[in-house]
């Protein structure tokens, strides 16, 4: 069997590269613990300027926070919740949207379990929601604690 040199190899790999028999490779950089949350470009509409903080069992804030949006075009509140830092090592990230009348949805859906570590989200209402209130919970993993979050009624109106 003949040995290939290493020039010959990377020939051969440009080769399958333009004709399309791989795909090329590419970059992926974890956020770093100073890097800003993404927009929530999935959540269209406007930010209330609230942010709610998942607490801690002692009550202490932090691990991670949501945010509501509302679209006025199309009547639907929109939520998301980051871990916070933003940096992966928060773990089991769970979001939950309630209507007034107990309905909600869920991400990740209950149907299809996943392990979240940056967010979760985004979740819309899916009827005209004007003058409705919604209720956003959640929780997350981070360093071993549990951080919940639970808004009570908010946007009613």
């Amino acid at each position: 069997m003949k040995r290939l040199r290493r020039t010959q190899l990377l020939g051969l790999g440009v080769m399958a590269l333009m004709a399309g028999l791989v795909a090329a490779p590419t970059a992926y950089a974890a956020p770093s613990e100073a890097a800003a949350a993404p927009a929530a470009d999935e959540c269209s509409g406007t930010w209330d300027n609230k942010t709610y903080w998942a607490k801690s069992p002692s009550g202490q804030s932090g691990g991670g926070y949501a945010r509501t949006y509302w679209n006025n075009s199309t009547k639907h509140n929109c939520v998301k919740f980051w871990s916070s830092p933003y940096d992966g090592l928060a773990s089991n990230i769970k979001l939950y949207l309630f209507d007034e009348g107990g309905d909600y949805s869920a991400d990740p859906p209950q149907e299809h379990p996943q392990n979240y570590h940056y967010y979760a989200g985004p979740l819309s209402t899916w009827y005209d929601s004007t003058g409705q209130c919604i209720r956003v919970s959640g929780s997350l993993v981070r360093g071993g604690v549990t951080y919940r979050l639970d808004t009570g009624s908010i946007r009613c109106g």
